[in-house]
Formats: C-alpha cells, sequence, structure tokens
C-alpha cells in the first residue's frame, strides 16, 4: 500500500521527525558526543520504518519533496553570508595555508574513492560520493549533491552518501583529538614557543562585530536577505547554466550573499548575520530531516563492501595527512598541532566535531591556541563550501568524460 504524502504533508513528518532525533540524541550520550546531527537520527529511524513497510509490502511511503529544495538553497545562502573578505583578510597567510591544504585532501578523497569504486565495477560517480562530498562535506553536502550524482547514474548514490557522513561524523571525533595529543608529546610542542618573526594576535581578533544577542525584531529582515540573494542566485544559476556547466542550484545563492555580504560591509548597510546563521540553522534541519527520512535503504545493502574499504582508507589516508602535510604546512608548533585536529575533524566529520576536538585538546593541555579557533571555523565552515561546488561538479564531469 502506497501512502502518498502532498508538499505539506512531507514538510509536517520531516519536522516530526526532526523533534523526535532532537528527542533521542539528548537522551543518547554516544549521539550527542560526536556531534551526530538530529536530522541524521531522525531521519535514519523513520527510513528505517519505511525500509520495513517496503521489504515486508505492507506500505511505502511516498513523498513530495517540493520544499526540501527550498530549505536547501535557503540554507546554502546563509553559507554565503558568512563569507566576509574582510574576517578572511585578517587570518593572513594561516588561512591561505589551511585552505591550500584542505582543498588537496579533498582531491585525495574524490581519487580514493573513485578508485575503489572503479575496482569493484561500480559507478566511479559513488565513489565521489563516499569522497569529498559526505565527509569534507558532511550531511548537509551529501543530500545537495548525491542526488545529482544519482542523476547522472550512480544509483544508490544518496543512501551510499549519507552512510558515510555519518561514519564520518563519528571517526572524525574519534581520531581527531588524539592526532593533536601524538604530534604535540612526540614534539614536545606544550611549552615551546612559537618561531620568532612577526606574529599575529588571533585572540584580538574580532570575528563579527555585531552582538551575540539575536533580535527577534530583525528575523524577518534576515529572512527577506536570505531571500534576496536566493533570488538572485536563481538568476546567477541559471546564467551558469547557460554556458553548459553543471552546478547545484544553490551555487548562485551561496555567490549572491557572499556578494550582499561584502558590499554591505563596504557601504555600511547592516547584514543581520546573527539572525541570518540562526535561521539557517533552521533550515538545514529540516532539510536534511526531508532528504533523510526518505533514504531507500535497501540498496545499500550490495554496496556494503566497497563501502567499509573506501571508508576504511579514508580514515587512514586523512590521518597520515593531518599528521605530516597539515602540520608541517601550518607551522609545526602548538598551533598547527592543534589545528591538524580542527583539519581531521572536519575533513572527516563537521565543523562542530573539529571545535569540540579542539577545545578538548586545549584544556587537557591547560593552553589556548587562538589562532586554530580562528582558522579552522573560517576554513572548514564556508570556505570549503566554496571549493566543494567547483571541484566536487568538476571531478564529476572528469569522471562522466572518462577521463578520472
Amino acid at each position: 500500500m502506497a501512502i502518498n504524502l502532498d508538499m505539506t504533508e512531507t514538510t509536517c513528518i520531516g519536522v516530526l521527525v526532526l523533534l523526535l532525533g532532537q528527542w533521542v540524541v539528548k537522551r543518547v550520550h554516544f549521539l550527542e558526543r560526536y556531534c551526530i546531527p538530529a536530522p541524521a537520527v531522525g531521519g535514519l529511524l523513520f527510513s528505517v520504518i519505511n525500509l520495513i513497510g517496503v521489504q515486508t509490502g505492507a506500505f511505502a511511503f511516498v513523498f513530495d519533496q517540493t520544499l526540501k529544495d527550498f530549505f536547501m538553497i535557503a540554507f546554502f545562502s546563509t553559507i554565503g553570508f558568512s563569507a566576509s573578505i574582510k574576517i578572511i583578510k585578517k587570518g593572513g597567510i594561516a588561512i591561505v595555508l589551511l585552505f591550500c591544504v584542505s582543498s588537496v585532501m579533498l582531491i585525495i578523497q574524490n581519487l580514493w574513492g573513485v578508485s575503489i569504486a572503479r575496482v569493484f565495477d561500480l559507478n566511479p560517480l559513488l565513489g565521489l560520493c563516499a569522497g569529498s562530498i559526505s565527509l569534507m562535506g558532511g550531511v548537509g553536502s551529501s543530500a545537495a549533491f548525491a542526488p545529482i550524482m544519482e542523476e547522472n547514474g550512480a544509483t544508490g548514490g544518496l543512501t551510499f552518501a549519507i552512510a558515510s557522513a555519518t561514519f564520518g561524523l563519528v571517526m572524525g571525533g574519534l581520531v581527531s583529538g588524539p592526532i593533536a595529543k601524538f604530534l604535540i608529546d612526540r614534539h614536545k610542542l606544550k611549552d615551546k614557543v612559537s618561531a620568532a618573526g612577526k606574529q599575529i594576535d588571533y585572540a584580538s581578533i574580532e570575528v563579527d562585530e555585531e552582538a551575540t544577542t539575536i533580535e527577534v525584531s530583525n528575523m524577518h529582515k534576515a529572512f527577506f536577505q536570505i531571500i534576496i540573494a536566493m533570488g538572485v542566485g536563481s538568476v546567477i544559476s541559471t546564467l551558469i547554466a547557460m554556458t553548459g556547466m553543471v552546478f547545484p542550484a544553490y551555487v548562485g545563492a551561496i555567490f549572491a550573499a557572499a556578494f550582499i555580504r561584502n558590499g554591505g560591509e563596504a557601504l555600511h548597510v547592516r547584514v543581520y548575520t546573527k539572525e541570518i546563521d540562526a535561521l539557517g540553522n533552521l533550515f538545514l534541519n529540516i532539510f536534511l530531516a526531508m532528504t533523510i527520512m526518505a533514504l531507500e535503504l535497501w540498496e545499500l545493502a550490495a554496496l556494503a563492501l566497497p563501502l567499509i574499504i573506501i571508508l576504511i582508507g579514508q580514515v587512514i589516508l586523512l590521518a597520515i595527512y593531518s599528521l605530516t602535510v597539515v602540520y608541517f604546512i601550518c607551522g609545526r608548533d602548538y598551533d598547527a598541532a592543534v589545528m591538524s585536529a580542527g583539519f581531521y575533524g572536519y575533513a572527516m566529520g563537521a565543523t562542530p566535531n573539529a571545535m569540540a576536538s579542539m577545545s578538548a585538546v586545549v584544556e587537557h593541555f591547560d593552553r589556548p591556541s587562538p589562532k586554530a579557533f580562528f582558522t579552522v571555523p573560517i576554513v572548514g565552515g564556508f570556505l570549503m563550501d566554496f571549493a566543494m561546488a567547483v571541484l566536487v561538479i568538476g571531478h564529476m564531469n572528469l569522471v562522466l568524460a572518462g577521463v578520472l
């Protein structure tokens, strides 16, 4: 029996699934400790129920996901609003270096995933789904990019990506802290002073000059700015599509929002970043819940072995890269060790993982690292989202052309 849900009913179920996930996460310490998103928990629980219904032939949910794209584009536009050139400039070369090593790792994750997928004679785009899309990108990027992979022949790509992203969240929380501890202990960095030379006082840098309190009276203004960014972004996306290039629908909104943010700073026009961030979190949670609850889990069974091999390889590759390349490029000092932990956290899981792991490290060694806490959220929080849009789609086109 098919249970058909219209646009409004599907969104309602998505919200209920989100609330269920929040309830479960608050009561299961493991999920909260490793920053497993509530919509992922609730969505997976619902998708298991749907799986039982489909496998037994008793029922099957059919969703109208019309509003899902709205929430997706709205969320990614809020990412664009965080791209302040003024703030990036304050970070200096540290942000540039971390961004460069992150971009290289993004490529490595994709190459590994595609290679193993080909070994198992699978669609190589599935390898991308278990690469940077789900690991560097996280659950949100998985839900946004994987459907594009499916449209190009990667059957089961969304389920593949969500499973990989969930695995990455756990491993990001487990491995990142020990990486920093190993580096600090081995090189005796706790009491070692950074190299001489001109140093930026990261502790004095204000990431956002606005008050941290969200004002309810400004919420509608923030919403209007998001809608404007989405509208302008739609035009940008249409122009991009006219060139023949394939990009996710939200790319235009990201660029439009970034233009509004930086234009507002230049012209002294207020952009309501705190309220926009709050709305963005709301949009992301509903978008993820609606995406994950509709997963077709029965497609994952045949892909289990190659997925496990890909993900184990990703864990090892990323650990080696963090211990060597990231640590050396970022300065070979205490800050570099903490940044290595943060890098592993967002490259395998998500930025909250990175921040939680770095907090645990500095608390353990009783020494702060303002440089790490300034650079990691900027690079992992939004710069890599810009890189994802270009590099992942570029890789996809190379795969389709038979080059990669």
